[in-house]
């Protein structure tokens, strides 16, 4: 039992060689978007709690979930004046020397009216968290595999955006109606996490909780996003015990040496206490 946790420890530092595929989530993080979030934490005890007690910190996780949900009934095409309109941009675009590059530029181009949409909404903040994660849906479909040169990735990300905007009425409609009861849900979990496996907050978002923290730090480490923690931690193959200490959300895409410092260190402080370990041990044996 012993090995396997070293060894899962291990597995954590050599992970963040692994870069992860570009998508609009983390997979491993409930499929939330990271871009732009900073000053994430894993929190337990009565920090955790606190965090937790605060309604409207869920709307990012409860949006990307609703938006899976709500998706087999929001599934109109995009509209004709959307794509033609944002092909011709493309050839603009491309013909001047723009790279578009669709899994970067979705997102972006989705996003440009919501924060006027959600404005006049009752909830903007809701609104706007909808916007986000349906944009997120719709690119990531779109953008995942994309070949050809920038106006092949433009008609793609013409697409995701397109196609968003269809459905932003339908998947604001549906949400709005499972909102309020998906927020007790994620903060039931919140709670109940807080004496156990922790949760992650990142910029006072709720991000995930309990025994799926493990895995959304290895991939978050992978994709160069550093997080911190509170107190001391084990982090090993079955989880998260104790209070946490550790490192890893400065976001800095493409550039891992912020990570990669607490992690070396981690790593060959483990190699240190095997090597003083199997020191110990011969000198039993004899």
């Amino acid at each position: 039992m012993r090995k396997s946790g070293i060894l899962g420890l291990l597995g954590l530092a050599i992970g963040l060689t692994t870069a992860l595929p570009a998508s609009a989530g983390v997979e491993e993080c409930g499929n939330i978007r990271f871009q732009g979030l900073s000053n994430c934490e894993v929190r337990v005890t009565a920090q955790c709690t606190a965090g937790c007690s605060e309604f409207g910190i869920y709307k990012t996780a409860c949006a990307t979930k609703l938006t899976q949900v709500c998706g087999d009934q929001c599934t109109l095409s995009a509209m004709p004046t959307c794509t033609d309109n944002c092909t011709v941009q493309c050839k603009s675009d491309c013909d001047n020397g723009v790279n578009v590059i669709c899994s970067h530029n979705c997102f972006e181009e989705c996003t440009t009216r919501r924060d006027m949409d959600c404005a006049s909404k009752p909830d903007p903040a809701q609104c706007a968290a909808t916007w986000d994660a349906n944009c997120d849906n719709e690119c990531d479909a779109k953008c995942v595999t994309v070949d050809g040169g920038c106006y092949q990735h433009c008609v793609e990300c013409c697409g995701g955006s397109c196609s968003a905007d269809a459905n932003m009425d339908c998947q604001y409609s549906c949400q709005d109606v499972e909102f309020e009861e998906c927020e007790q849900e994620f903060r039931a979990n919140c709670e109940a996490s807080c004496t156990g496996d922790g949760a992650l907050f990142c910029d006072g978002k709720y991000i995930i909780a309990g025994s799926q923290v493990p895995n959304c730090l290895k991939a978050l480490a992978a994709q160069g996003i550093e997080v911190k923690a509170e107190g001391s931690v084990t982090i090993g193959p079955d989880g998260i015990n104790g209070n946490l200490a550790a490192g890893i959300c400065s976001y800095s895409p493409g550039d891992r040496a912020a990570v990669v410092g607490p992690f070396a260190l981690f790593a060959a402080a483990t190699a240190g206490w095997l090597a003083r370990r199997r020191k110990r041990d011969s000198r039993v044996e004899r």
